[in-house]
C-alpha cells in the first residue's frame, strides 16, 4: 500500500474528508502522513517588493533581513502549531502523523512538495465548486494534471 501520503489541508471540510480517509489508507500499515498547509507569505526578496520599498522612499538595503527572517520564522511556527491544534481531534495521538507549513502558490507548492519528499500519494479534498470553477482552474484539477503520484480525491 502507500507508505507516505501527503493531505494538502486548508481547513475546509473537504480537506477534513482527506485527512480522514488518508488515516483509512495507513490504518494497520507502517505507512505516513504530513498534513501539508500552503500560505502566502510576502517574499521579501521579490523584486516587487524591493519596486514598491524604493516607490514608498525605503531604502532595501536599509531594511533588517534578518528581522524578516525572524518574522517569517515566527509565522511558520505559529501556522504549524495552528495546523496541529486543528487536526489534533481528526488524528489523535498517531505520531505517524506530521505537520508541514510550505510558502507559496498551492498549486504548485502541493505537486512539488510531493515530489521533492517523494510521496507515493496525495489524499485532497475537492471543493465541488462545478464546471464553473474547473475552467477557471481548480487547485484540485492543477494537482492532478501535474502530480506523477496517485491523487485520491475526496468529496
Amino acid at each position: 500500500m502507500y507508505k507516505k501520503v501527503l493531505v494538502p489541508y486548508d481547513d475546509s471540510e473537504h480537506a477534513k474528508n482527506a485527512l480522514r480517509n488518508a488515516l483509512d489508507l495507513v490504518r494497520g500499515t507502517d505507512g505516513e502522513i504530513t498534513v501539508l498547509n500552503v500560505v502566502e507569505w510576502r517574499d521579501y526578496n521579490a523584486e516587487t517588493f524591493k519596486i514598491a520599498s524604493r516607490m514608498a522612499g525605503v531604502a532595501v538595503d536599509d531594511l533588517d533581513m534578518g528581522a524578516i527572517g525572524t518574522l517569517n520564522d515566527t509565522a511558520e511556527r505559529e501556522e504549524i502549531t495552528r495546523l496541529e491544534q486543528s487536526i489534533a481531534e481528526l488524528v489523535g495521538a498517531d505520531d505517524r502523523v506530521s505537520v508541514a507549513v510550505v510558502n507559496g502558490s498551492p498549486h504548485d507548492s502541493i505537486v512539488d512538495f510531493a515530489r521533492d519528499n517523494d510521496f507515493d500519494c496525495i489524499a485532497m479534498g475537492h471543493r465541488g465548486m462545478g464546471v464553473i470553477r474547473g475552467m477557471l482552474g481548480s487547485v484540485c484539477y492543477s494537482v492532478l494534471q501535474k502530480a506523477t503520484v496517485p491523487v485520491l480525491v475526496v468529496k
